[in-house]
């Protein structure tokens, strides 16, 4: 019986660690807003630039920003060296949801499941928040946002 109980607790534990707790941060603390320039994309496919307020630049190595809308909401996951971004936010909710990951400087398939599965997350959070129901977001193919280093 007692070796029941252990894959149990396991179970349960490594739930517990996925669980994340969602905290209001006013906005002047947080310092991120909702990134309302991808509002213009075409709506229900990822677009990826270096940077999409700049231009269609390609991806380099160390930074990379993916942006989505399907018209009410829009997400943004900017890959910038060891870290991703990722912010969400609907028209007409001032609230904006956000999570940040390091996934260090060689991130492989893990972390790059770890960053979309994120992803649908962050999404999920800007819904409740915002008291709406989130569309479908298509899986972002997160390993797209780190090309090999030229050289």
């Amino acid at each position: 019986m007692f070796t029941r109980l252990i894959p149990l607790a396991l179970l349960f534990a490594s739930t517990a660690v996925e669980a994340q707790e969602v905290v209001e941060v006013p906005a002047s603390k947080a310092n991120v807003g909702r990134p309302d320039d991808l509002f213009a994309l075409p709506p229900g496919q990822w677009m990826m630039a270096k940077s999409i307020a700049q231009g269609s630049d390609a991806c380099v190595s160390n930074q990379c920003e993916a942006g989505f809308t399907s018209g009410d909401l829009v997400v943004s996951v900017e890959h910038a060296k060891d870290f991703v971004r990722i912010i969400a936010g609907f028209k007409g909710c001032e609230k904006t949801a956000y999570s940040e990951v390091e996934v260090g400087s060689k991130p492989g398939k893990p972390t790059f499941g770890r960053v979309a599965k994120q992803v649908q997350q962050v999404v999920k959070g800007a819904a409740k928040t915002c008291g709406v129901t989130a569309p479908s977001v298509p899986k972002l193919d997160v390993a797209s946002m780190f090309p090999k280093a030229a050289g």
